[in-house]
């Protein structure tokens, strides 16, 4: 079973880039160490804050923010991971179109 945390509060209003634990205590219907379940999340400096994508795209100049997050929110996730005994999995990431936008994400 592939299980995510909830968006709340990394992603919106004034708590915007604060990452917190994934909140289980164990995987959902499984138990620590499960060889059934993976944690799964996805990473989008746009999570940053509400005006980190303004033009739909990561901002070029918060290229250092941006890292920054990235590395708080994965890092997390995989103390979350380690906790719980289970792999982690980042599915979704470089939310951007153009090259510039994603060569930074990515």
């Amino acid at each position: 079973m592939w299980f995510e945390p909830a968006s709340f509060p990394d992603e919106i209003g004034i708590l915007s880039g604060v990452v917190v634990p994934v909140g289980f205590l164990t995987p959902p219907g499984g138990e620590i160490g499960s060889p059934n379940h993976v944690l799964n999340d996805h990473t989008y400096c746009c999570q940053l804050s509400a005006t980190a994508c303004l033009s739909g795209e990561p901002d070029l100049n918060l290229a250092a923010q941006c890292h920054s997050w990235h590395e708080k929110r994965i890092g997390t996730r995989a103390h979350d991971a380690v906790r719980l005994g289970v792999p982690l999995m980042i599915s979704e990431f470089g939310a951007c179109l153009t090259e510039a936008p994603c060569t930074q994400e990515i």
